[in-house]
């Protein structure tokens, strides 16, 4: 009997994670040596920070990164770059007061339209482009070509359950896509 439940559990899961509705997601800190030598460059050259910087290796499903925590300028960042040192996306950690106002409209639009109540949790701003604009853009705040996204982490509460969500939304605040959060479990006790 176990072994059917754990096996009606597991086909469950897999269901949700390849329908891309949720997110299980493990992070490990590694020492910069471990990380593709190109993504180590590309962040020294770009950025002033040079101490305190942490890397880590992220596994999500079936993806993994690397990605680079740090603060500049009072801004925490992360930089995040494909196994092979690719940048992939740089986001920067933002709080609710200081998103524009159609932004914040449309996103608070969203949630009421889905959730009896939700709680914010983080909002980091998502900027992807090629290498070459995402410099231009840290270096003088101005780019064309750089997608702005909004990621944010809530919990959602319905008439049935609470879960927390992570939310992806276009510049203007409209929903891209949502997806479950499933948090790893924890040897921990946190009181």
């Amino acid at each position: 009997m176990v072994k059917i439940i754990c096996v009606v559990w597991l086909v469950c899961l897999f269901s949700l994670v390849a329908n891309g509705q949720v997110k299980i997601e493990k992070e490990s800190k590694v020492m910069s040596s471990d990380v593709p030598s190109n993504a180590v460059a590309w962040v020294e050259e770009v950025f002033d920070q040079k101490k305190r910087m942490n890397w880590y290796f992220e596994t999500s499903g079936e993806s993994q990164s690397y990605e680079a925590k740090f603060y500049q300028k009072r801004k925490k960042y992360s930089v995040e770059f494909s196994k092979d040192g690719t940048l992939e996306d740089i986001e920067v950690l933002i709080h609710w007061r200081r998103l524009p106002i159609e932004v914040k409209q449309n996103i608070s639009k969203y949630f009421s339209e889905h959730f009896l109540k939700t709680k914010i949790r983080k909002i980091q701003i998502q900027y992807t482009g090629r290498d070459e604009n995402l410099k231009n853009w840290i270096v003088s705040k101005k780019s064309n070509e750089i997608i702005v996204k909004y990621e944010v982490e809530f919990y959602g509460k319905t008439s049935s359950t609470k879960k927390l969500w992570e939310g992806l939304f276009d510049k203007e605040g409209e929903l891209l896509m949502k997806r479950e959060i499933i948090l790893e479990p924890s040897n921990n006790l946190f009181f």
